[in-house]
């Protein structure tokens, strides 16, 4: 992790523990239906930022572990967890790429709307699949870029713009690679989109104003093919969504 993810994230906990997109989604639905969770189960939630995916699994569990690179998401956290009076789940700090638990821990992994920041994801993912035990599920959920490379350029350049410590959307197969190619069989996919307000999620990320402007450009000078693909309007933007089950 650099020090300028620390520095972007440690102070934005408030915002996205007050963020519908983060709190409340179909996806997050979605991969608790996948994940199935069992009563007697240990579950690992990766890049748990301030913990919405952490303490929902964490109600259907025995424990749940939330890792997460940046101290003041992990604050954050700590703040949920105690809100929503979650006993039973343990915050880490840790990078993604580099896991401190032993091989086999895990029964259930988890990583909501985080990869896409991963400085290496292939080696993340292949963390995730050497702490699950065989047999274990890993469910991700993250943005992803359509196919076409015009709009994969479009909506990578976007977030780049509005967050410095974006990475990569990948596309659906990119994804699907990944895990794969990290050992994990693919065995489920669900779809969505969510329709993002580009004032809030620039104030969320607290992107600097010359980004911010360049941000705004781009969605009002796109393409007709752009704005199909993302549904962009006077007030925002389609971000396309996508939910995996894998499985170790």
């Amino acid at each position: 992790m650099t020090d300028e993810t620390r520095r972007q994230w440690s102070p934005l906990a408030q915002a996205y523990l007050e963020s519908p997109t983060h709190a409340r989604g179909e996806d997050l639905d979605t991969m608790l239906a996948f994940a199935d969770p069992i009563a007697h189960e240990i579950a690992l939630d990766l890049g748990c930022g301030v913990g919405h995916t952490l303490r929902r699994v964490a109600t259907r569990v025995r424990l749940a572990v939330g890792v997460d690179p940046t101290p003041g998401m992990l604050e954050g956290a700590r703040t949920l967890l105690a809100r929503e009076s979650v006993t039973n789940a343990v915050l880490v700090t840790s990078p993604a790429e580099a896991l401190p638990f032993l091989e086999s821990t895990f029964d259930i992994a988890t990583c909501r709307l985080a990869a896409h920041h991963f400085a290496d994801v292939a080696k993340a993912f292949r963390e995730v699949h050497r702490v699950l035990r065989p047999g274990g599920r890993f469910v991700l959920s993250d943005n992803y870029a359509p196919d076409d490379e015009a709009l994969d350029r479009f909506i990578n350049t976007l977030e780049g713009t509005r967050d410095r410590t974006h990475v990569r959307e990948h596309t659906i197969a990119g994804w699907r690679g990944l895990l794969e190619q990290s050992g994990f069989d693919v065995t489920d996919e669900s779809r969505g989109t969510v329709h993002i307000e580009t004032e809030p999620w620039l104030a969320r990320s607290r992107t600097p104003e010359a980004d911010a402007r360049r941000a705004r450009e781009m969605l009002r000078g796109a393409p007709k093919p752009t704005i199909d693909a993302f549904g962009i309007d006077e007030r925002g933007f389609d971000l396309l969504k996508v939910v995996l089950r894998a499985t170790r």
